[in-house]
């Protein structure tokens, strides 16, 4: 079965891959620039700004910040993921989108001991794609608590 369940969006920031579940994903928004206001932050919530969807301001929030991860791409030219969770619609921005895959193609492996300290708890599996390794996002780990629509 390959239904939303069953796939997974991999996204990029920095040079680092991710992995997260389609079923937590409520759309995905490529144009942000005109939609944002960082006005509306909460820097002691992870909040770097709002963004306009579907008639209403909604968190955004940049897990590159938490992670230390250096981007070359603008606040401005992120793209946003849109998740749903127990406290409603938040963004996620991220440098870009690399596809959609079938969950049944990653692999199992385990973290290299000094990608587990440097990670501080924002993830703790990383699974293998054509053994690349991609970090599975664990959304929790930055706002609410993730739940599926519906």
């Amino acid at each position: 079965m390959s239904g939303a369940n069953h796939r997974a969006l991999i996204f990029r920031l920095g040079d680092i891959s991710f992995l997260l579940a389609l079923a937590q994903v409520v759309e995905v928004v490529e144009q942000t620039a005109e939609m944002l206001d960082a006005g509306r932050s909460d820097i002691s919530r992870g909040i770097v700004s709002a963004l306009w969807f579907r008639k209403t301001w909604i968190p955004v929030v940049d897990p590159a910040l938490k992670l230390d991860i250096a981007s070359d791409v603008e606040i401005n030219d992120k793209t946003a993921i849109v998740l749903h969770s127990s406290e409603g619609n938040w963004a996620l921005l991220v440098d870009d989108i690399s596809e959609l895959a079938v969950m049944d193609n990653f692999k199992s492996c385990s973290i290299p001991f000094l990608l587990k300290v440097s990670a501080t708890g924002f993830y703790s599996r990383v699974k293998l794609l054509h053994d690349c390794p991609v970090v599975v996002f664990e959304p929790e780990s930055y706002y609410g608590s993730t739940v599926c629509p519906g």
